[in-house]
């Protein structure tokens, strides 16, 4: 797998059915620290329209809807809902807000034992510093494929000016003017790849 590969891996589009698929593998092997909370979980399992919109991360994002969720072999709090800045524990919070606001964005964070080696899981994270990383690469080669185009042009034109300039001297019979001309020619030549 190339590294450009790997990058596209980082950031690739997650369906609702993997997704739900995962959900509905961690409801299976897992026993959640609030009990309530599981009902967020089916909720979105059973409203597709509404998980298309949803987010897997690991991180907390501030201005963003947050809902967290911990299995009983979590270290982590069982339950907690950030809606832009504002704290909850309630459940019932999360399903009013997913009823009133179906096509918010929201991010889910699943904390669960063995969850940083969980291929499955890590898939479906699409995290900042991830995206933040496939950007750089993106403008990076971007970057790179227009000084590549620059140079290019640069060359054609100091060519085509060389050129013009050696026609001139040739014009004016001016032959220490055309030696010098063609001189800076052939190393012009000889420097483009």
């Amino acid at each position: 797998m190339t590294e450009e590969q790997a990058g596209d891996d980082m950031n690739r589009w997650v369906s609702t059915s993997e997704k739900s698929g995962f959900l509905h593998w961690f409801l299976k092997n897992h026993r959640l620290k609030r009990k309530d909370s599981r009902l967020i979980l089916d909720y979105l399992i059973n409203h597709p329209h509404i998980l298309e919109h949803v987010t897997f991360t690991d991180t907390v994002s501030p201005q963003a809807k947050t809902i967290i969720i911990s299995s009983m072999q979590s270290d982590e709090q069982g339950f907690v809902y950030y809606n832009q800045s504002v704290k909850s524990e309630d459940p019932s919070k999360v399903l009013g807000d997913l009823m009133a606001h179906p096509s918010a964005k929201r991010n889910l964070i699943i904390h669960f034992y063995g969850s940083h080696i969980h291929a499955t899981y890590q898939q479906l994270l699409q995290t900042p510093i991830k995206e933040q990383y496939q950007n750089y690469k993106r403008f990076k080669r971007y970057e790179d494929e227009t000084k590549v185009l620059l140079d290019q042009v640069k060359q054609t034109t100091d060519r085509n000016t060389l050129l013009a300039e050696i026609d001139a001297a040739l014009d004016d019979r001016n032959e220490a003017l055309f030696k010098e001309l063609t001189i800076r020619l052939r190393e012009l030549d000889e420097s483009i790849p």
